[in-house]
C-alpha cells in the first residue's frame, strides 16, 4: 500500500520557482529520505501534501484519501513537524501536547514526561520562552505523541544539538517499529544515508532520481587524487565522472575495471589518494554539478 501517492503534483509560481509534475510514492512502512538544496522544492511538496497551498495541477493521495478534498480526515492520522515552528507563545510544553492528544482524541497524558525525558524537553517553560532548538523538540514530541500512521518532518534537526538529533532517529525508528511510515526531507545526508530506507532527489521543482538505499553501491567507487597536472581526460577515458577539480585534487566516480583506474594512477605523479565506496553525500555532489553518478 502507497501511505503517499504523488501523480504529477505542479505548483506555478510564476516568475518563483515551484514543482513541476512531481511524482512520488512512498510505500507503508518506509522511512522515506526527501533531499535537495535550498529552493528546490522540498517544502512546496510537504505543504502541498498538508493541504497548506493548493496545487496547479496534479494532485496526490495520502492513506488512499485526496490531499484537497480530504484533508481533514488525513489530519488525524498523520503527525508533522514544520521546518519553521510557531506556536501560541503564552502555552507551555505540556499544554501544547495535551492539546495534540485532545485534538486526535487521546487521553494518554502519561506519554508526556517520558517523551518530555528523552528530548530534553521542558515541559512547564512557555512556548515563548524557548529557543529555536527547544521549539524544534516540542513540535517533534507533538508529531509522535499520537503515535500517528504517518510522519512528515521537513528539516527536522536543524537548531538540534548532536544529542538530540540521534534521539529523534531513536524515537522515530520507534514509531516505525509500531507501523508509522515515516517522510522526512533534510539536508544531513549522513542521517538520511544512515536511517532511511529509499531517498529522492529533488531539484528545481522536479524530480532527479528515487534510490532504493538497501542496496548495493559498493560498485560504484570515489576515488580522490593529489598531485600536479593531473591528466582529467586519461580519467574521462576509461568512464570516470569528474566530481570536482581543485587546487591539484582530482575528485571523481568510477564503476569499470580496477585494474583500468589502477594503470591510469600509476602513470600519474600522485602525491595521496584515497578510494572509498559511493556514499551519498558523494551521489548528492555529482547531481547537483550536473554529473551523473550512474
Amino acid at each position: 500500500m502507497n501511505v503517499i501517492d504523488i501523480k504529477d503534483l505542479t505548483k506555478d509560481y510564476g516568475k518563483s520557482r515551484g514543482i513541476s509534475d512531481v511524482n512520488l510514492q512512498v510505500e507503508e512502512g518506509e522511512i522515506y529520505g526527501f533531499i535537495g538544496p535550498n529552493g528546490a522544492g522540498k517544502s512546496t511538496t510537504i505543504k502541498l501534501l498538508l493541504n497548506l497551498i493548493y496545487p496547479t495541477s496534479g494532485g496526490a493521495q495520502i492513506l488512499s484519501m485526496d490531499t484537497v478534498t480530504q484533508s481533514a480526515e488525513i489530519k488525524k492520522s498523520i503527525g508533522y513537524v514544520p521546518a519553521e515552528v510557531r506556536y501560541y507563545p503564552n502555552l507551555t510544553g505540556e499544554e501544547l501536547m495535551k492539546t495534540t492528544l485532545n485534538f486526535h482524541n487521546s487521553k494518554n497524558y502519561d506519554a508526556i514526561p517520558a517523551l518530555c525525558q528523552k528530548l530534553d524537553i521542558d515541559q512547564k517553560k512557555k512556548i515563548g520562552e524557548l529557543s529555536l532548538g527547544n521549539k524544534k523538540k516540542i513540535a517533534i514530541a507533538c508529531a509522535i505523541i499520537h503515535e500517528p500512521k504517518l510522519i512528515i518532518l521537513d528539516e527536522p534537526t536543524n537548531g538540534l544539538d548532536p544529542l538530540i538529533q540521534k534521539r529523534l532517529f531513536e524515537l522515530l525508528k520507534e514509531q516505525n517499529a509500531k507501523g508509522a511510515t515515516i517522510f522526512v526531507s533534510s539536508h544531513n545526508l549522513n542521517e538520511v544515508e544512515e536511517h532511511c530506507t529509499k531517498v529522492a532527489f529533488i531539484k528545481d521543482g522536479k524530480i532527479l532520481k528515487i534510490q532504493d538505499l538497501s542496496g548495493d553501491k559498493t560498485h560504484i567507487k570515489i576515488v580522490t587524487v593529489s598531485g600536479d597536472n593531473l591528466q582529467k581526460a586519461m580519467f574521462q577515458s576509461i568512464g570516470a565522472n569528474i566530481i570536482s577539480d581543485d587546487n591539484n585534487i582530482l575528485k571523481l566516480s568510477y564503476k569499470g575495471d580496477i585494474s583500468n583506474l589502477i594503470n591510469i594512477l600509476s602513470t600519474d605523479k600522485i602525491t595521496d589518494l584515497t578510494i572509498e565506496n559511493l556514499s551519498l553525500e558523494d551521489e548528492f555532489l555529482t547531481y547537483y554539478k550536473g554529473v551523473d553518478a550512474e
